[in-house]
């Protein structure tokens, strides 16, 4: 007995990193999860390597409304129900804030915050109609509440996950529906394989880790797996910060090490 056995979830930003690992760990505790993504070849490959009878796939830009209607639509049509979301697609960025193209913080934002709005908004039209109640999931991160240079769109965006998280708890509380959100540190994914390329930067977040170590997708689906359980019933309105500890103490300085990344380009 799986601890999701008869769930139906979607998580999006699922080809890869956190959201394939979630996927496969879903699958793995007895649910059938509807992945979406942009990355179509990604998709095509988790479905063939965890089987259709399991997974679906849709190529999803989030900040479509009319996509993520579609979206929850298919993941009901093809499997029956829908009990469990994870939203986890999201982007960085980096820049000085006098700086930032104001395209690329709106890209951020609008990917990150107003696409996880817009996926909370229509899973939660099913889930308040099917009338069964569910677990909403969003990914945060450790800078919702730990400020960091020349990543003024990504922790605003993030921090606007957190409360976004709390005003969607306390509104469908009533309609059974939990919704939380998982604030990862470090993670080892592609989307930070750029890190290790820095001078003394990933050295760093080692260094301010009591754990001493970064985290692994494994960890994330793990705590994923949890709230998405019946086990976490009482569950609703937080934000569980899985970073090694890294929030106790400093984030590393990001400013210099990105600029010797750009002269050492330059060299080359």
């Amino acid at each position: 007995m799986g601890r999701l056995d008869g769930k139906v979830a979607i998580v999006t930003g699922g080809a890869s990193g956190i959201g394939k690992r979630t996927v496969e760990v879903f699958v793995q505790e007895g649910a059938r999860v509807l992945v979406a993504d942009l990355d179509a070849d990604g998709i095509g490959a988790l479905i063939g390597q965890l089987g259709h009878n399991y997974v679906d796939g849709a190529v999803v830009d989030i900040r479509d409304e009319v996509a993520v209607e579609r979206m929850v639509a298919q993941a009901v049509r093809r499997f029956g129900r829908l009990d469990v979301a994870f939203n986890n697609a999201g982007v960085g960025g980096f820049s000085p804030i006098q700086d930032y193209p104001l395209e690329e913080f709106e890209r951020v934002l609008g990917i990150c915050l107003t696409g996880t709005f817009l996926c909370i908004k229509h899973e939660t039209k099913h889930l308040i109609a099917a009338g069964q109640g569910g677990s909403i999931i969003n990914i945060a991160s450790l800078n919702a509440q730990q400020a960091t240079e020349g990543f003024a769109a990504y922790c605003s965006a993030k921090a606007g996950v957190a409360m976004l998280t709390k005003v969607a708890a306390l509104e469908l509380g009533r309609h059974r529906i939990r919704v939380n959100a998982i604030g990862p540190g470090l993670i080892h994914t592609p989307a930070t394989e750029g890190f290790k390329a820095m001078p003394g930067v990933y050295d760093a977040f080692i260094h301010e880790s009591p754990i001493g170590r970064a985290g692994e997708p494994e960890d994330v689906a793990q705590l994923a797996v949890y709230l998405a359980s019946d086990a976490a019933s009482l569950m609703t309105g937080q934000t569980l910060y899985i970073d090694g500890g890294q929030s106790l103490k400093k984030y590393p300085e990001l400013f210099e090490a990105f600029a010797a990344v750009a002269i050492e380009g330059q060299g080359g």
